[in-house]
């Protein structure tokens, strides 16, 4: 399987730079912007699987990188790091369309686990997209009852239920 693309923008050098070296033994071919306006300008140029991105950046928020992420139809999963961050802003984010959120200070597993459970999310879309086109309708003509029930038993499986539910108006 191929490496998903990340793409992290993040105003803060070092914990960039401590980012893309803690997750380039794993699964991601990793690009780094450490302005809002240079990540819009790379996604609109590139696709990225994942965007891993601050809020508060110059040039332009990780509010306006999701937004600009939401025109794609290719899905991209964008998870929000902030250091000013309440259940509020959380909750907003989610509303946004945002996959995930996360809180700083943050220890590095933390983000692996997010990023991994976003990969595997998006491993599952990319199998229910390709079952939809050849003429299936829903998650159980893709998946059997004990893979859904494998799924819905762990966090990014339910995630990916309650979108798909949301998306099919379940």
């Amino acid at each position: 399987m191929s490496k998903l693309r990340l793409l992290i923008a993040e105003d803060d050098e070092a914990l960039a730079a401590l980012l893309e070296e803690y997750l380039s033994e794993g699964e991601y071919d990793i690009f780094v912007c450490h302005r809002g306006d240079d990540a819009l300008e790379k996604i609109k140029q590139e696709h990225f699987d994942i965007v891993l991105t601050d809020v508060v950046m110059p040039g332009a928020d990780g509010l306006t990188v999701l937004a600009e992420v939401d025109k794609d139809p290719i899905k991209t999963l964008v998870i929000l790091m902030t250091g000013y961050s309440g259940i509020e802003d959380a909750l907003h984010a989610v509303e946004q369309g945002a996959y995930d959120f996360v809180s700083k200070p943050f220890q590095l597993p933390e983000i692996r686990v997010r990023l991994d459970n976003a990969a595997r999310y998006q491993t599952l879309l990319r199998r229910f997209q390709a079952m939809s086109g050849a003429g299936l309708a829903s998650a159980s003509d893709v998946f059997t009852p004990l893979q859904m029930q494998g799924m819905v038993n762990q966090p990014s499986g339910i995630v990916a239920m309650r979108a798909y539910g949301r998306r099919e108006g379940r």
